[in-house]
């Protein structure tokens, strides 16, 4: 149940590290992805075509988000027009219908395939989630992300600009959103448009789960601080508090409140913290 949030939180990790906020068209570049990847799979161009497809929607939506917001644009602003238009998009060339593809076919083995028990979509989100943490803190471009994040300008004045950097934090973020559309996909054998949002069941639309994911693991909102191994615990918590509420027999409206209320006291509880941590210092 954590995967596909999880994914995708890993993804927005990498954008609120480098101190770029938000992406607040998550839910927008999936629906397109999964529009994309099912509209190739019904026409038989097989798995790894289709997931190359949408891949590449991902990153040239991503890029040029990234560009936009590297320019100087408000990342709130831009976002948010993005995710007009990717819906948009996604709406008009679907006519809002839902795609289906025939079964069996070489995508479910992401979708419903598991070794050993444990799900393959799990599996992918262990890998992710190791993956990007080795990126984070192993290599030059992880440091790169925190650096730029905690002080833009001592980044710029060491060459590093935010420009490229919310360019490659933005695709990777959509890229993301690529592998849980094609994962959705790959267990429904369909697509809509609509698959993402809360009329599916979710608690709130997915783009605020996602946030939800990052705050309440603790990752500054400011940038500079934080893990995508502390957005992958704030998954699985998600997860527990909303399958437990569920067994109890809630509706959407007290999940989504719940999530809401998560979102607020994170951010609350970790200013406090950090400003009470540089009392002391």
């Amino acid at each position: 149940d954590a995967a596909l949030v999880g994914i995708m939180g890993i993804g927005l990790t990498f954008v609120t590290l480098s101190g770029n906020f938000f992406l607040l068209s998550m839910k927008e570049t999936a629906a397109l992805c999964i529009i994309t990847f099912a509209t190739s799979m019904s026409h038989d161009f097989g798995f790894v075509i289709s997931l190359i497809g949408a891949v590449a929607v991902a990153m040239v939506s991503g890029g040029l988000q990234g560009l936009l917001i590297g320019r100087g644009g408000n990342p709130i602003v831009v976002t948010l027009g993005a995710a007009g238009i990717l819906y948009g998009i996604a709406s008009w060339w679907s006519d809002n219908l839902v795609i289906s593809f025939r079964r069996p076919n070489d995508a479910e083995w992401l979708g419903t395939g598991s070794v050993m028990g444990i799900p393959n979509i799990t599996i992918t989100f262990i890998v992710i989630a190791i993956v990007a943490e080795l990126v984070l803190r192993k290599t030059s471009f992880g440091r790169q992300v925190y650096l730029i994040g905690a002080n833009r300008a001592a980044g710029k004045a060491t060459g590093h600009e935010n420009r490229s950097m919310a360019i490659k934090v933005c695709m990777i973020a959509s890229v993301c959103c690529a592998i849980v559309a094609v994962a959705f996909s790959a267990q429904m054998s369909s697509a809509q448009a609509n698959y993402f949002s809360s009329e599916f069941g979710s608690s709130g639309d997915f783009t605020i789960l996602v946030i939800a994911t990052v705050m309440v693991a603790g990752n500054s909102i400011m940038g500079g601080y934080g893990s995508t191994l502390r957005t992958s615990l704030g998954a699985v918590f998600i997860s527990a508090v909303d399958n437990m509420m569920v067994l109890q027999g809630y509706n959407s409206g007290p999940r989504v409140l719940s999530v809401g209320l998560m979102i607020v006291f994170s951010i609350l509880l970790f200013a406090y913290i950090r400003r009470d941590n540089r009392s002391e210092g």
